[in-house]
C-alpha cells in the first residue's frame, strides 16, 4: 500500500525537499482502495504515517516523487501533513493519465487534490518505470571485452558498487573474484585515463550480469551508489547481492534485498558462495 497525495500546482514544482501541505478533510481517503472512514483512518495513523508516498499533482504537467510523511495532525477540518522527498528515487515524469493508472488511478482522479491510499506495490511500479528508461544499448563485442577482458561475454561480470573512500579493500575483493574465474568491474581501477569515464560506468552497468553493493558506512552519501542500485533494478535480468560490512544498513530500493553479513577478511568467500547459489 501506499499514500497517493495530489495538489494542485500549474508550475508541478510544489512539492519540495521538505515541508507541509493541508488538506481539507473532506479530500482524505477520495479515491481510496482503502474502504475505512476517515474518523477510522486516523485510529490508526501511525502505520498509515509509516505507508511510503507518492506526492503529484493535478492534471498531466508536473513530475512525481517518491517519500514519506513525518506527521499527520488531524485539526478537525482540515489535516496537516509534514513530509519530505526521498532524492534517492528520480522524478517521475507523470504527463498521461496512462501513466496514473499505473498507480492506481481512475478517471478524473488526476484532476482532483486529495489524499488517497492505493492498495499496489508502489516500488514495484517505480522500478516498472526505471526499467522503461534503461536505454537500448548495442554492445559489441570488442567494447565488452575492452571493458571487462577477453572472454567476458561466457563470463559472470560482476559490478562492484562502493565508496570511494573504500577503493582499497574493494580492489582485493575485485582480484579476489577474478581469481575465482569471475570478471570484475571497479570504477577507479577500470576507467581508463583517455576514456569518458560516465560512458564506460554506463556500459558496464549495461553490460553487467551480477551487480554487488559492498554497504560500508555512508555508502548511500556518494554520488553514484544509489543511482547504480536503481539502475540493476531496471535491469530486471541482472542477479543483485549486497554485502553489509559496517552496521548501515542498505536503505532505498537496496533495503528489500537480504544483505549478507560479512567483514573485509572474508568478503571474497561470501560473495562467491552467493554467486554459486545461481548456478
Amino acid at each position: 500500500m501506499f499514500n497517493l497525495l495530489i495538489q494542485y500546482d500549474p508550475s508541478g514544482s510544489a512539492w519540495r525537499e521538505s515541508g507541509s501541505y493541508s488538506f481539507g478533510r473532506e479530500r482524505v481517503l477520495e479515491y481510496s482502495d482503502d474502504s475505512k472512514s476517515v474518523s477510522t483512518y486516523f485510529k490508526d495513523i501511525e502505520r498509515r504515517r509509516e505507508l511510503p508516498c507518492l506526492f503529484s499533482y493535478e492534471g498531466f504537467n508536473g513530475y512525481g516523487r517518491v517519500g514519506r510523511i513525518s506527521s499527520i495532525t488531524d485539526r478537525g477540518q482540515d489535516v496537516d501533513i509534514a513530509y519530505s522527498l526521498d532524492h534517492r528515487f528520480p522524478p517521475i515524469p507523470i504527463h498521461d493519465k496512462e501513466t496514473y493508472q499505473k498507480f492506481g488511478c481512475s478517471r478524473w482522479e488526476y484532476n482532483r487534490t486529495h489524499w488517497a491510499v492505493k492498495n499496489i506495490n508502489l516500488f514495484e511500479i517505480v522500478a516498472e518505470w526505471l526499467a522503461s528508461r534503461v536505454p537500448d544499448v548495442s554492445v559489441s563485442q570488442t567494447m565488452t571485452d575492452e571493458l571487462w577482458g577477453p572472454g567476458s561475454r561466457s563470463k559472470a561480470r560482476v559490478f562492484l558498487s562502493h565508496r570511494a573512500k573504500d577503493r582499497k579493500p574493494v580492489s582485493k575483493v575485485a582480484e579476489g573474484l577474478k581469481k575465482l574465474g569471475y570478471k570484475t568491474f571497479v570504477a577507479h581501477d577500470d576507467i581508463k585515463a583517455t576514456k569518458e569515464w560516465r560512458d564506460q560506468i554506463l556500459h558496464a552497468l549495461n553490460t553487467m550480469t551480477h551487480f554487488v553493493g559492498l554497504v560500508t558506512d555512508g555508502f548511500h552519501e556518494g554520488s553514484w551508489t544509489d543511482q547504480e542500485i536503481g539502475y540493476s533494478f531496471a535491469r530486471t535480468n541482472v542477479k543483485r547481492i549486497f554485502v553489509k560490512l559496517s552496521d548501515s544498513d542498505p536503505k532505498g530500493l537496496a533495503g528489500f534485498e537480504q544483505a549478507a553479513m560479512s567483514d573485509w577478511t572474508e568478503a571474497i568467500g561470501r560473495i562467491g558462495e552467493l554467486m554459486d547459489d545461481d548456478h
